[in-house]
Order: structure tokens, then sequence, then C-alpha cells
């Protein structure tokens, strides 16, 4: 009796070990992390980049310094094992956002080596760095015709990959990465005759194939995007492999875009273009560049919600829309980072021209831009409500807007780089 009251016990607890396994296994435990993440670095310890005492900023730059020390910290975590970056998250539905590109890709490459270059980051770096040579392994080279040249562009045509944009934005991660290797910086310039020779007689940069072919109709916003990446990329590339001609594509590039933006005002236009002609003007003293930098950059200035309306306390700082040629009131979005990218370049543009108020006034604007920017940022005292596994997915990443909590890797692109830029340029 005693051996079968024994016997019934042990197939009891026998059953009872089977359904609280295959009850913990149904629960499907939450994936984990890369093993490469970092723990969020402390608030209050943040990583000083090299020579700048952090105690001496303003309590506003001590903000930026911490929220793009936190958005490189995401990115960073959102590389994965094969070098390319999560594209994005749902934080609502606590999965992965579908719809990848390369150009965005490159560009949180781009920003995240900006970062590290500022900070010192080695971590950051050698990320930054991977993501770039996985992405270049998806370019080949062709000789220039008529020249012992190489250009480098995207294996896949421009219907895929915009190839004009995809150079830009690698010449630009590949020249701020902290001292980028000789193979790195002979692929840039290869990339960089690749921009050269989309050049055409009226100035404009062709960003489709074939530049004897018609504009194609299936991208007409690409004018808007990806000639500016593509000149700003080349007077970057200046500061490692300078060469005349560069400076040339500026020049004719000029005559064509400023009379074109004149009668096409676009808001997107503004940031790469601003941020190519204020390198230009830095690089050559030449007046032209700085009448068109100062020429976009007050019209943009006057877009701004400068002041705090009562209705929308949020909105201060951000950008209205341009819709229709005219000024749209709506809820200012992460857009507005991008916009403040091209006034930091702008800024650098009015001191370099000694305009004092001009300077003021840009700084002001970016700053205003840049405390929106903030509170589009997840932080740990803003996602106390999800789960202590999920958090680090989101804590640093930039979201789309107030009623939009999406996290996109090029949300974090223009966040990320126009802080840097505001500390590196714009802090005493």
């Amino acid at each position: 009796m005693r051996l079968e009251k024994l016997l019934a016990f042990a197939f009891v607890a026998l059953c009872g070990g089977v359904l609280t396994f295959s009850l913990t296994r149904g629960q499907n435990p939450p994936p984990q992390l890369p093993a490469q993440a970092p723990q969020n670095r402390p608030l209050s310890e943040p990583a000083a980049a090299p020579g700048r005492d952090l105690a001496k900023l303003t309590p506003l730059q001590q903000q930026m310094y911490l929220a793009a020390q936190r958005g490189a910290d995401w990115l960073y975590r959102s590389n994965r094992p094969d070098g390319r970056f999560e594209y994005g998250f749902l934080p609502a539905l606590k999965t992965k956002l579908d719809g990848d590109h390369f150009l965005r890709q490159a560009g949180a490459a781009f920003a995240l080596a900006r970062a590290a270059r500022f900070t010192g980051d080695e971590r950051h770096a050698a990320v930054a760095r991977q993501a770039l040579l996985t992405l270049l392994l998806e370019t080949s080279t062709t000789d220039v015709p008529n020249a012992k040249l190489l250009m480098r562009h995207t294996t896949l045509p421009s219907v895929a990959v915009n190839r004009l944009a995809a150079a830009g934005l690698l010449v630009l991660a590949i020249n701020e990465l902290p001292q980028p290797a000789g193979d790195l910086l002979e692929q840039s310039e290869e990339l960089c005759n690749y921009i050269g020779r989309q050049l055409q007689a009226d100035g404009s940069l062709c960003y489709w194939d074939n530049p004897a072919d018609p504009q194609p109709n299936s991208d007409p916003e690409g004018i808007n995007y990806y000639p500016g990446e593509a000149l700003y990329a080349l007077m970057r590339s200046q500061q490692h492999r300078p060469a005349d001609w560069k400076k040339d594509v500026l020049r004719k590039s000029l005559a064509y875009y400023r009379p074109w933006w004149q009668k096409n005002k676009n808001m997107a236009f503004v940031t790469w273009q601003t941020a190519a002609y204020a390198e230009a003007y830095l690089a050559t003293k030449e007046q032209p560049f700085a009448d068109f930098v100062f020429e976009m950059s007050d019209w943009l200035c006057e877009l701004q919600y400068k002041t705090l309306d009562p209705r929308h306390p949020l909105w201060t700082g951000g950008f209205l829309a341009w819709t229709d040629g005219k000024p749209a009131t709506v809820a200012p979005t992460i857009s507005s980072a991008s916009y403040a990218e091209g006034l930091v370049e702008a800024c650098r543009a009015a001191k370099q021209a000694a305009d004092p108020q001009r300077h003021q006034k840009y700084k002001e604007a970016v700053q205003r831009a840049l405390q929106f920017t903030a509170t589009l940022q997840f932080t740990e005292a803003n996602t106390q409500h999800f789960a202590d596994w999920y958090r680090p997915r989101l804590v640093g990443g930039f979201h789309a807007s107030h009623q939009d909590g999406n996290l996109r890797i090029d949300y974090n692109q223009h966040a990320v780089s126009t802080m840097v830029q505001y500390l590196a340029y714009l802090t005493d």
C-alpha cells in the first residue's frame, strides 16, 4: 500500500511538472537582444567628447548631448550581426517595422559615424564601419570613358536604389568616420567620380541611370533629395581628398538649382542643398554660395512655430508644412530635425560671413527645433509602461510625431546628426 501511494505521488508530480513546462513554453518568452548591445549608460555619466568638459555646457547643451548619445546608442543596438540596422519598430505591437531600404541604411551609418567622430566612442565607430563595409558589398565599379578613372555605384539600378543618393550617403558616411582607412577613402573617391559624371550641361545632377534618357516620372520628388545629398558629399570629401573639380561641380550646380528652387520652393530641398553650399562657401569664400544659403534659410525660419500656442503647446520649435506653394498649419513631425540640420550649416556660413544677426537668428531656430525634437525621443522616464525586456529596443529612439510612436532609423539619423553638429559648431 505504501509503495502504491509513493508511485501515485510521483505520477502526480510528473504530470504537474509537464503541465508547468508546457505552460511556460507557450508564453513565448521575449527575444534576446544582440550580444553586442551595451547597457544603457547612466544619464549622470555621459561619455565626454575628446577635449570637452561637459560641466561647462549650458543645461540645453547638456540635454542635447545626452539625447544625441542615447540616439547613437539606439542605432548601435539596432545593428544586426549581418552589419545592417533594424529598420524600425512598432512599439504598440512590439514588432519590427517593414519597409527597409538601402538609402536609409546608409543614412544610419552616416549618423553613427558622425556621432562616433564627435564623442570618440570606439564601439559606435566600429559598428558604423562594419555597416559601411556591408553596404559597399552591394556596389561595383566601371571605367570612366576616356579617363583612367573608376566610378563606383550600386549594382541595383536607380529604380530600386537611387544610385546618385546612394553614392552621396556612402561618401558622407566614409568621410565622417574617425580616421577612415585608405581603402575606404579610395572607394569614396570612386563614388565621387560617379557623382561627377552625373553633372549635366545645365548644371543639374542626373539622378537616373542614363543622362541621355528623359527624366522618369516614377520619382518626381527625387530632385528635392538626391542631388543635394550628392553635392554635400562632394564637399565633405574635400577634407580627405581635396580636388578642384568638386568645387567646379558646386559652382555649376548653383547656377541651376537656385533659380529652380525659387520657382519650386520645397522644405525637403533646403536641408541638403544648404549643407552643400555652406560647405562650398566655407571652402571657397565665394559670396554666391552664401547668398543662396541665406535665401533658403531665411525662408525656412519663417515656417517655424516660434511662440507657445496654448492649443498646441507641444508644437513650439517644430515646423509648418509647405503644401501647394503655401504654408500649412499642421502638427510638426521629426522632419523638423532635418530642417534644423540645414540651419546648423547656415550658422557656420553666417559666422564665416561675419553676419551676427543671421547667425543668432539661425542658432535660436536650431535650439527651438532641437528642444522640440527631444520631446520625440523615448527615454527611461517615458517608457516605464513597457516591459523591462522590451524597453532597451525603444530607449534612445526618436519617433515620428506626438501622434505616431513608430521608430525608424532615418528618424534617428536626422536627430542625432543635427544634435552632434549643433554641439560641434554652435557651443562655445
